[in-house]
């Protein structure tokens, strides 16, 4: 039996009314944004100002007033350090510390503090002898590491490793070193106590770990590294499994101000305010232009000189600047590149959405985060452990999202117009598409269903 004339016509009528209103949709967001009036910021309550920000695999963690420090994201090892081994999507206390840290430092599911008496705690895995306490059994509440002999004034921390040096000026390391990441001459299964470093010609005025190797700026000038280099993370021009020594790094064009490293490569800002990189390339994280890695530094392209901060993440690497500005570049499948898409870039992409007056920036596994002037914290990527922290374990966030449960409200901050805009801008290769164009395409889509559902719903057997 046909359907009736007046049946059809109605409906057509109804299809071209949705094609018309998706076709005519228009984004909320203007095209050339401006950045909005707002009330001055409210003080943030004495003790919640935060003071130092780090962030590891899968979690992050933030200090308060200089002496409460908070952490959330995955806990499967006690990485959260509040006495339990369930994840947070919410920050939760650190319990347990014996005082103010003053640096605390993560890479993978470990974390370590160098407290104001010039000791260490570290809390979380502990499979390599990590923590330092002499035994193999992870903690989920900060320990004290033993065996250390001087007062400590730096301290880095790598997946399973980690190293100090003294006041003194020597260098010690514990944990694995299947790859010679203690830096003792030697290829061991590791240490649960503090070995020292040999072969340093000067002593380290900054260290940086990455996933199995260790590099540092020496009071000289000169740059060294010792553990892994399957990627060329060493920077001496060759690849090999690792050295257990430390070895020199070729290349540079001067002494590093900043060193900061990522799983398996590491980055460097220069005197000069450029940017150099070296190691793996697979995702883009050195910035060349290029996914090939590399065995000695090579100069990020693409990106303005004198950042004011550098952080590299697992797979990703980003710069700050004084505009107020964020561009980062490497892995993107979760979003950690901040700037809406999930392809990855091998050039310096902008963050989407960055408020005006950063103050610490740092790169997790797959994942970032920014803590802003007014102690809010925004972050972005991956979010299955809910190490975004903002109340929820959706798998991923591609744009800047705020932590909840901090005293200080978000709203506090403008948006600077060129990160609200930053796709307007984007030269990287991703589709192009706008929310504003892929809602209209959804409405577009949603009504041939609807028109397909009716037309199915009303046919009868001839």
């Amino acid at each position: 039996m046909k359907r009736p004339r007046s049946t059809l016509f109605l409906a057509w009528l109804g299809l071209l009314a949705a094609l018309a209103a998706a076709s005519s949709f228009t984004p909320v967001q203007a095209a050339t944004p401006v950045q909005a009036a707002r009330a001055p910021a409210a003080a943030v309550p004495a003790g919640e100002e935060v003071t130092a920000l780090t962030a590891g695999a899968a979690h992050t963690c933030a200090m308060f007033g200089g002496k409460t420090m908070r952490c959330w994201g995955d806990n499967q090892y006690g990485e959260l350090g509040n006495g339990l081994n369930a994840p947070s999507p919410k920050p939760v206390e650190v319990k347990g510390l014996a005082s103010a840290p003053t640096t605390t430092l993560s890479r993978a599911v470990h974390n370590c503090s160098l407290l104001g008496d010039g000791t260490v705690q570290c809390w979380g895995m502990n499979k390599y002898g990590q923590l330092g306490d002499g035994t193999l059994t992870n903690s989920n509440r900060p320990i004290t590491v033993k065996a250390l002999t001087g007062k400590v004034r730096l301290l880095t921390v790598g997946g399973d490793h980690a190293c100090v040096t003294y006041e003194n000026d020597t260098t010690w390391c514990w944990g694995q070193n299947k790859y010679g990441e203690l830096g003792n001459g030697e290829l061991t299964t590791g240490s649960k106590v503090p070995v020292e470093v040999k072969g340093l010609p000067s002593p380290p005025a900054q260290l940086v770990s990455s996933v199995w190797n260790t590099c540092g700026v020496l009071k000289d000038g000169s740059t060294w590294c010792w553990g892994h280099n399957e990627e060329g993370e060493l920077g001496n021009g060759t690849k090999s499994l690792g050295s257990p020594k430390p070895v020199k790094v070729k290349g540079l064009p001067s002494t590093p101000v900043r060193l900061t490293a990522g799983n398996y490569h590491i980055c460097a800002l220069e005197k000069d305010g450029s940017t150099w990189c070296w190691g793996e390339g697979k995702y883009g994280q050195l910035g060349t232009g290029s996914t090939k890695f590399s065995l000695v530094p090579r100069p990020v392209v693409g990106l303005e000189r004198n950042p004011t901060q550098l952080v590299a993440g697992g797979y990703h690497t980003c710069a700050v600047f004084a505009d107020n500005t964020m561009w980062c570049w490497g892995q993107n499948n979760f979003g950690q590149l901040g700037n809406g898409t999930t392809k990855n870039a091998s050039k310096p992409v902008q963050v989407r959405n960055f408020r005006l007056n950063p103050m610490f920036v740092v790169g997790g596994g797959l994942h970032t985060c920014v803590a802003y002037r007014d102690s809010s914290i925004d972050c972005w990527g991956l979010n299955a452990a809910g190490q975004l922290g903002n109340g929820t374990m959706k798998p991923l966030n591609p744009t800047p999202g705020s932590v909840v449960g901090l005293a200080a409200a978000p709203a506090h901050h403008g948006v600077h117009p060129a990160a609200a805009n930053s796709d307007a801008k984007d030269d990287s290769d991703d589709d192009g598409l706008s929310t504003g164009t892929l809602t209209g395409i959804g409405l577009a889509g949603l009504a041939v269903v609807v028109f397909l559902a009716f037309l199915a719903t009303r046919r009868r057997p001839n």
